[in-house]
Order: C-alpha cells, then structure tokens, then sequence
C-alpha cells in the first residue's frame, strides 16, 4: 500500500476518516435531493439546481479533498501537517456552515441565511488554506511538487473569494456585482483550477503506487501545472474563451497521463479501482468535447452527468476503496502484525457491493443521458433511482469497511 511513500508524518486516522464519513453522507443525501429536481426542466442556475451542484462538489467532492490532502500532503512533501486541531476545527466550521448554505438554495423561506452559510465556509475554507500553507512553510527547500500545491491553494482562495463575493450578491443585490461573472469565475477556479489541479497530483501519486506502474512519464505534470493555473488566470480576468481552450488542451493532457499509467501497469487484474481509474478516464474526455457547446442548455445537462456520475464519482469513490481501508486496517490490525493473522486490504471491500455500485453508476449515466437527449421523463427517473441505490451501495461498503472485524 505504501509504495515506499513515508507515513511518519501523517495525521490522525480520525481526522481523515471524518472527512471520508461526512463526503460519503453528502453523496448519499444529494441521492436524495436529487429525486425532487426536475432535471429535464431545471436551468442549470436555479437555486435548485445551485443546491445539488453544491451538495455534490461542497459536500462530497470537497470533504473526500480535504481528508485526503490532509493525509497526503504529509507524505508527498513528507511535514507533518502544521496543526491537526485547526483541521479539526476546520471541519466542524464547513460542516456547520454547509447546512444553512444548502438550505438556503434548496428551500425558498432559507435564502436569508446564504450570506450566514457563505462567511461560515469561507472561513472553514480560510482555516484549511492556512494550515497548508503553514505546513508548506516548514520545507526549507521547495520543489516541484510543493509548488504545485502551493499555486492550487492560492487558486481556492481566490475562487472561494469569488463565491462568497456572488453569494453576497445574490443576497444583497444593491452591492451591484455581477453575479453570474462571478460565479463562473468561482467555477472554473474551484473546480478546475483547485480541484482538477489536485486530483492531478492524486493521479500522479496514487494511482502508479495502486496499479503498480513504472516508467510513466512523469514530465507531463509540469505541462499539466502550467494548464491548470493559467486557464485559472484567465478566468481571473473573465478572458473564458482563452480559458476554455486551455481547459480543453489540459484535459486531454491529464487524460492521456491517466492512460499512460494504465499502460504501463504492472497489475493487469482490473479491480473495482481499475474500473473506476478507466471510466473516470473516459469521461475525462468527453467532457473536454463537450466544453465548447456550453451555451446550450441540452449540452450543460449532458457535461453535468459526464462531469458528477462520470467523472469526480469514479476517480473519488474509486479512492475512497483504497484509502479508507488502509486507514481502517492501520489502526485495528497493524498493531496485530506478527501476532495473529491480519487480513488484507483488498479483504476488507465488499466485492458484490463494489461491483452493484460500479453498475448502477453506469445505469444512473446511460439512464440520465438518453433522458436527456430523448426529454424522457420515464428514463430520467429510472436514472435518479439508479443514482440513489448507488449511493446506497457506497454508504454500505464504507460502513462494512468501518466495522470489519477480521
């Protein structure tokens, strides 16, 4: 599991793990909310629509980031982390946060309360950008990869800045800020900039040391460094057609790495892992196709389930099976080691949950998109109900990970 990576300075499991925990439970309550959107209908802007958006990438994607850089940045740039009490407050800070910034989008009697949810994130956000910025500060010597995680950092605080700047439009419109500028700068920072810069770095870390690849080339993450924070730059200066086209050219770079790792993998078995690596791969790509015919409602829909089902769940559900086991198996059985027989990581997924989960991932897809393209309302709801029994499965394993006795 290590891979020769030094754990010495890692965080608390606890720490790690209740981010993991509060991900896993967004993605099952988005499932959720996800049933009483019209989807066919909704314009991507909606307050409704706004509040799934944030519930998948606030909630989920963005708990699974924070607990997993917190563990990693410990072991790529082997610090210890600057301080795990201002993670842990960071943590209770968002989750309390989040709970009136949703509300505020999916109930209309709520909506006074975004500028209350949006400062109660920013903070958090503020919190968790200090820490590893503060943690940075202990390397005496900066390379490559420190810098990369510095320049992604400062990219989040400009696109939550961004976020908490459109929100307090929304609330207080005699501010006179463009909102909808804004919020697609906020997009393409936090998202792009931030969050597709760091699953980069996840792609270059951990996918070679799970699927055993060798000889990759690794000089493509300089290439990848320069496209994530220049389209994020351009965003800045609201230049999005130059942005677009360097997203574009970047997605492709980081699709062609994650099929270069692939290739040359030493692991031929495909796993549920190597599935999920695959499938986010794929659709990697075809969301780069779609990004310039973003100004039809139709194609907005299908980037969306390519994005949320394709993507981010795939890369981020796929790590949750290799992580959370590992931290689990850390603290129950490593003590274990030499004493009694420990099981192995791989015993502790739920195989036929894993697999129900990896199909109905498919099914919410296949279902959403020929609903989509033939405004069916029968399939859209086959694939929302495809999408809640996937989240179900997902909450299952990583409980069945939690309380595995052995």
């Amino acid at each position: 599991m290590t891979g020769g990576l030094n754990f010495t300075f890692a965080p608390p499991s606890k720490l790690v793990t209740s981010f993991f925990m509060v991900g896993t439970l967004f993605y099952f309550i988005g499932s959720i909310i996800f049933l009483k959107i019209d989807f066919l209908n909704i314009y991507y802007l909606a307050p409704e629509a706004v509040g799934f958006v944030h519930i998948f990438l606030l909630g989920f994607m963005m708990s699974i980031i924070f607990g997993a850089l917190y563990q990693l940045i410990s072991v790529i740039l082997e610090i210890p982390l600057f301080s795990d009490t201002l993670a842990f407050a960071h943590l209770a800070l968002f989750v309390i946060g989040v709970i009136p910034f949703l509300g505020s989008f999916l109930h209309n009697g709520l909506f006074e309360f975004l500028g209350y949810g949006s400062l109660l994130l920013y903070l958090s956000f503020l919190l968790y950008i200090a820490n590893i910025l503060l943690s940075i500060k202990q390397i005496k010597k900066l390379e490559l990869k420190a810098y990369f995680i510095l320049s992604i950092h400062l990219i989040l605080f400009l696109g939550v800045t961004y976020g908490l700047l459109a929100s307090l439009g929304l609330v207080h419109p005699n501010l006179g800020y463009d909102t909808v500028s804004l919020a697609h700068s906020h997009i393409v920072l936090v998202l792009f900039g931030f969050a597709g810069g760091l699953m980069a770095i996840i792609a270059t870390i951990l996918i070679p040391m799970f699927m055993l690849s060798h000889n990759f080339n690794k000089n493509i993450s300089n290439y990848l460094l320069f496209g994530f924070i220049s389209a994020s730059l351009c965003a800045v200066f609201e230049w999005f057609t130059l942005s677009q086209i360097l997203m574009i050219a970047t997605i492709f770079l980081f699709t062609f790495q994650l099929y270069d790792i692939f290739r040359k993998r030493m692991r031929k078995h495909l796993d549920i892992y190597a599935l999920d690596m695959i499938t986010s791969g794929v659709f990697l790509s075809l969301l780069a196709l779609l990004i310039p015919f973003l100004y039809e409602e139709k194609m907005i829909k299908l980037f969306l389930i390519f994005l949320f089902f394709g993507f981010i769940s795939s890369f981020v559900v796929g790590h949750i099976y290799k992580i959370v086991p590992f931290l689990v198996w850390n603290e129950k059985f490593a003590p274990l080691v030499g004493k009694q027989k420990v099981p192995m990581l791989a015993d502790m997924i739920h195989d036929k949950a894993s697999y129900g989960e990896f199909g109905t991932k498919i099914a919410t897809i296949l279902f959403l998109t020929l609903g989509v393209l033939t405004t069916s309302t029968l399939l859209i709801a086959i694939g929302k109900i495809m999408f809640l029994v996937n989240a179900l499965l997902v909450v299952a394993n990583v409980i069945y990970i939690f309380k595995y006795k052995g």
